[in-house]
């Protein structure tokens, strides 16, 4: 597809918080930018999440005809990767690399394409001196004790993609003690080594990049000194995009950095966002084992990427429906293909003709939806509805086996297979293959040690046995607290009331 035949597309640019006509630098081509883990230990869901969105952009852009240099990097130098060796009496590389490979094996599971580009922070160190000299050179930054610290107040323009304040940025920042910044909201561009942890030479001595600097610095390696579209997750936006855009627009004097940037909304687990630290994480590893890649697509891409997903039994149950129906549909489409055909039945015709029409209307609405900030809630709905009007021809007497039956669903298939699947990855499988794992699957959702209670069932659960304990019947109290403890979840007592966990 020439780049004069491109769709008009628009995002919701998080800067402007508006939607926005997507236009490349160079006609046709996109320069993309998804930030990717840090590979210490296997990937939450909440991170493939992440993955899949990048992975949803990537898809859609290519389907329309843009060509996509599309770099997702491994950020492989970190205190928890290092602590995690030191722990384990390793190298950092060595758990780094084991990691990536763990990552890789989830993202293949799930569906996810290899980007063009795949680059390790590690990679690039030589390249981030580099940078970070340059900053310092124009007075962007300054070394005291072997760090070398981004200078804040030399960017005018901070904040302005978290559409934050400057100085609202700096009351609201905690003061750190002992600080050798000039300004707290100052942040680490070169680390000073400790004993025992990996460094590089550098002119302020050996040491390691800090954070912010790899992304700014293999972006611009990679695909230029500006790109056309940055994708990360809600809680990148501040501070590390923010400082993304400060350092790199200092050290290259271009604006913007980005031309648009995609932030997606978090998953969350019982209104809580998908966290270690807070205990409620299942791995994308445990997610893709009991529930395969299909469903995970599905589940993590029909609500559209600024929404955010609370993950419960019922999304999954829900996700299960709309898949069968999308495999059933599929399944009985690929039959009549099979049929011989048989003299055609005018009326038989008539509603077929009438059918493929409809499809063609649906792939145009599916088209527009994906152009529109990639509503995929948008997209599936007109698939729905085309499903649904297929099945109730199919109930008709004489519909099938006809000519244009036969026609009719090979549209459906193309629709199903080409029009959605093609971007969301999805409705691709033998239909026999993808309605018996489905059925595995529903299988574990009936045991109730496969999955976990859904959080609005342990707050009714609660509720019951807080009245239980208002009426001073401590046993059913008792009972309830009994019951939710064996199916996994574990509640606390406390002055403000009574929260819970999973075990």
């Amino acid at each position: 597809m020439s780049s004069a035949n491109l769709p008009e597309i628009k995002f919701t640019n998080t800067q402007t918080q508006k939607k926005e006509v997507f236009k490349t630098q160079v006609p046709g081509v996109v320069r993309f930018y998804s930030c990717g883990p840090t590979v210490y230990d296997k990937i939450h869901i909440g991170n493939l999440r992440s993955a899949l969105v990048a992975d949803l952009i990537y898809r859609y852009l290519t389907h329309v005809g843009y060509d996509v240099q599309y770099v997702r990097n491994y950020t492989d130098v970190d205190d928890r990767i290092i602590k995690k060796a030191g722990d384990q009496k390793r190298t950092s590389d060595q758990v780094s690399s084991e990691f990536i490979q763990e990552v890789e094996k989830d993202y293949a599971v799930s569906g996810v394409l290899d980007p063009k580009f795949k680059p390790k922070a590690t990679e690039y160190v030589s390249k981030m001196v580099a940078f970070i000299e340059g900053l310092v050179s124009k007075g962007s930054a300054y070394e005291v004790k072997g760090e070398v610290f981004y200078s804040v107040d030399t960017f005018e323009d901070y904040g302005k993609l978290s559409r934050q304040k400057f100085d609202d940025l700096e009351a609201g920042h905690r003061v750190e003690v002992k600080s050798q910044k000039k300004n707290p909201l100052d942040f680490s561009l070169w680390k000073p080594a400790k004993p025992g942890e990996p460094s590089w030479d550098s002119p302020w001595g050996k040491g390691r990049p800090g954070w912010h600097i790899e992304c700014s610095v293999m972006a611009q390696e990679i695909l230029g000194d500006q790109i056309d579209l940055h994708h990360g997750g809600e809680d990148l936006i501040f501070p590390h995009h923010e400082n993304e855009i400060a350092q790199s627009e200092a050290a290259t004097g271009k604006k913007p950095f980005a031309r648009m940037w995609l932030h997606h909304a978090f998953l969350t687990l019982s209104k809580e966002k998908m966290s270690k630290s807070l205990g409620n994480v299942f791995t994308a590893r445990d997610f893709l084992t009991k529930f395969g890649g299909e469903v995970a697509r599905y589940l993590l891409l029909s609500v559209h990427y600024r929404s955010r997903l609370d993950f419960s039994v019922d999304s999954l149950n829900q996700t299960l429906q709309s898949l069968e129906r999308i495999y059933e549909a599929k399944k009985k489409a690929l039959e009549i293909t099979q049929l011989k055909t048989r003299f055609p039945d005018t009326r038989a015709e008539s509603l077929w003709a009438s059918f493929v029409m409809q499809v063609d209307g649906a792939s145009k609405d599916i088209a527009a939806h994906f152009a529109y900030d990639l509503n995929t809630p948008g997209a599936l709905a007109s698939v729905f509805v085309v499903i649904r009007e297929f099945n109730r021809i199919l109930s008709e007497p004489k519909t099938q086996g006809t000519p244009a039956a036969i026609l009719a669903s090979q549209a459906l298939i193309r629709l199903i297979e080409e029009d959605v699947g093609s971007v969301l990855g999805i409705g691709r499988l033998l239909p026999e293959k993808a309605l018996e794992q489905f059925n595995g699957i529903r299988s574990q959702l009936s045991a109730s040690d496969k999955v976990k209670l859904d959080g609005s069932e342990i707050e009714k659960r609660i509720a019951e046995r807080n009245q239980a304990r208002r009426d001073k019947d401590f046993k059913r109290s008792d009972e309830i607290r009994d019951e939710l403890l064996a199916e996994g979840v574990d509640l606390l007592d406390g002055p403000s009331g009574t929260s819970w966990k999973y075990r």
